[in-house]
Formats: C-alpha cells, sequence, structure tokens
C-alpha cells in the first residue's frame, strides 16, 4: 500500500474520530460503553499491511511505533472525561482542547511521512499506522475504564 492510500485512509479514520467525538458529547453514550472501543476495531483493519511483501520492518520500529502512539495518547486520556447530566444519562463532556489535539496529532503525521526519507515508504506507512492504532487502544481503553467508573458511581447515587 502506497502513502497516498494510507493517507487517506488516514483522512477517513480521522474524520470519524472527530464525528464521533462531536456526536459523544452532544448524545449519551449507551449503558455498555462499548461503542467506545469501536475505533480500536476500526483501526485494526490497517494492521492488513502485515500481509504486504514490500514492507521490510523489524521488531524495533514496531516498539518505537507503539511507544510513540502510548506517549501520544496521555493527552488525550486527560482530557477526555465524562459527565453524568440532569436527565441522568453519561456523555463526554465538552472539551475543545481534544479537537486541537487530534488535528496536530494528524498533522504531525501528514509532516512524518513527507519529510521522512530514510525509511522505506510502505514501512513508514505502517509505523504511522501502528502510531496510530498505539494512540487509538490506549485513549479508547483507558476512556471505556473512565466511563466505566462515572456509570458506576451514578449507579450507586440512583441506587441510594
Amino acid at each position: 500500500m502506497n502513502s497516498t492510500v494510507s493517507m487517506i485512509i488516514s483522512a477517513l479514520i480521522f474524520f470519524f474520530i472527530l464525528r464521533g467525538q462531536l456526536s459523544g458529547m452532544s448524545k449519551p453514550l449507551k449503558k455498555s460503553g462499548i461503542t467506545l472501543l469501536l475505533p480500536i476495531l476500526y483501526i485494526s483493519t490497517s494492521l492488513m499491511q502485515l500481509f504486504d511483501p514490500s514492507l521490510h520492518i523489524h521488531e524495533g520500529q514496531v516498539i518505537i511505533a507503539l511507544l510513540i502512539g502510548i506517549i501520544v495518547s496521555i493527552p488525550l486520556i486527560v482530557t477526555t472525561n465524562f459527565e453524568v447530566r440532569d436527565n441522568g444519562n453519561t456523555y463526554i463532556k465538552r472539551n475543545k482542547t481534544i479537537f486541537v489535539l487530534l488535528i496536530v496529532i494528524f498533522a504531525l503525521r501528514f509532516l512524518a511521512i513527507a519529510t521522512i526519507n530514510s525509511i522505506n515508504p510502505s514501512t513508514l506507512s505502517f509505523m504511522c499506522n501502528l502510531m496510530t492504532f498505539g494512540y487509538i487502544a490506549t485513549w479508547r481503553i483507558i476512556s471505556f475504564i473512565k466511563f466505566r467508573g462515572v456509570s458506576s458511581s451514578k449507579q450507586a447515587v440512583l441506587s441510594v
């Protein structure tokens, strides 16, 4: 898969993440919160690049890409919070910072692909997808845990 196709896929995923964040702030999350974990499934499809015969990636590159993804997820985790509103439903707290962070992350990804010439383009593309998988998976799993904590405290308040 060449860099152009990878960037188109990345742009689509980015669009769906932004749309999900916007809708999450305006409508309540379902009781189970499983919808928070769906982006992990969406981004995992990019791992199909592993079957590309032109891909030459080493363990160290995989570890570096995942570590960068985990580090990038930290500000996303900090800025993603949940609240129980007057109607008793749980919502993602409104926060414009999350959109700025997502745009910066996406811009840095474009910049990396445009400027790094020392790595094979298909390998670089896969590393960027792996980094994206790392930050989305980390961010969404921890967000799910935060959501469950807010939902369980809401249940405790409702049962009292």
